[in-house]
Order: structure tokens, then C-alpha cells, then sequence
């Protein structure tokens, strides 16, 4: 009944449904991590991230209320607890995309470019051609003094997307 309202567009009798579901033994895993997704899908980031962070207790090696989570700190802006909510699930999966893309940029955003460029490095190993990854990575490169590298990894990138952007500009200041 639930997801049959959420698809009607009543998210408020969604979450009335879903309550009365957990509160009849319905299991509270999914009960979490589907509060978590209603209160998300309707920009309660809080109430969402609760729901989620719940869930992740409740299945501790789940990683959909993780990456639920991820979700949540992205829509706030939260760098830092995105971050943090990006490592959890490479704890689970160290290969998920979404999640390596997301720790990278967190710590490219905190200014810590050996280890964003080891995680773009990561992705590049199973999307060799993932131009967000190959400029995170020339980026990383070039911060870090590694003029070589991001001269390397911008012509790749101009290779795939000369119009991509920043791109000129990172490869003029390696080139100098």
C-alpha cells in the first residue's frame, strides 16, 4: 500500500502506510530504509538521514541505507559527512563508482590530493576512460607536483573531450 501511494504521488499516506506496517511486525530494516528513501524523496533531509542511519545498524553490512545516506549529505552540501558516508560503503564495496567519485571529491574538497588521487586512480582502473576521473586524477597530479602525470592525464582528456571544462587551463599550468 505504500509504494502503490508513493506511486500515486501521496507521499504523506506512503509513510502513514509504511508506519503502520512496521508497527504491525513489519521488518525493520526495510521499514527504516524505506522511511529513508520517503523522507528523502521529499527533501527531509534530517528525517531521512535518521531513517538511513538506523537501517545501517539494523544490517550492518546493507549497503543501500549507506548509499542513502550519501545521497542525504550531497543534497545538504555536506562535504565532510559525504565524505565520511563514502567510505563507509567502500568498506562494504570497495569498487562502488558512486562512492569512490564521492570520496575523491571530498578530499580533493579538503584540499588532501594524494589520497583523492588515489581514489580517482581506483575508478580509472575499472573506467579507464572516465573523463571526470582522468581530470580529478590530472588535477591531483598537478597539486601534488606531479607535472609529468597531469600533463599525461590532461592530453588524455583532450583526447576523449577537448571542450571539457578547466581542462586548457590545467594543461597550461603544467605545461609552465
Amino acid at each position: 500500500e505504500s509504494v502503490t501511494a508513493e506511486t500515486n504521488g501521496d507521499t504523506a499516506l506512503a509513510m502513514e502506510k509504511l508506519m503502520v506496517y512496521a508497527k504491525n511486525g513489519g521488518d525493520p530494516y526495510l521499514a527504516n530504509l524505506r522511511a529513508g528513501w520517503l523522507n528523502y524523496s521529499e527533501k527531509k533531509y534530517d528525517d531521512a538521514g535518521r531513517y538511513y542511519g538506523t537501517a545501517a545498524k539494523l544490517q550492518t553490512n546493507s549497503l543501500n541505507p549507506r548509499l542513502g545516506l550519501l545521497n542525504v549529505y550531497q543534497a545538504k552540501g555536506d562535504v565532510a559527512n559525504a565524505t565520511a558516508a563514502a567510505d563507509a560503503v567502500l568498506k562494504i564495496e570497495s569498487t562502488n563508482y558512486r562512492a569512490l567519485m564521492a570520496y575523491a571529491w571530498g578530499c580533493f574538497q579538503a584540499k588532501d590530493h594524494r589520497r583523492a588521487g588515489t581514489a580517482y586512480q581506483r575508478v580509472l582502473l575499472m573506467y579507464p576512460e572516465d573523463q571526470d576521473a582522468i581530470s580529478g586524477a590530472a588535477w591531483c597530479s598537478l597539486y601534488i607536483g606531479q607535472k609529468r602525470e597531469a600533463i599525461d592525464g590532461f592530453r588524455r582528456l583532450m583526447s576523449l573531450n577537448p571542450e571539457y571544462a578547466n581542462l586548457r587551463q590545467g594543461l597550461e599550468m603544467a605545461t609552465k
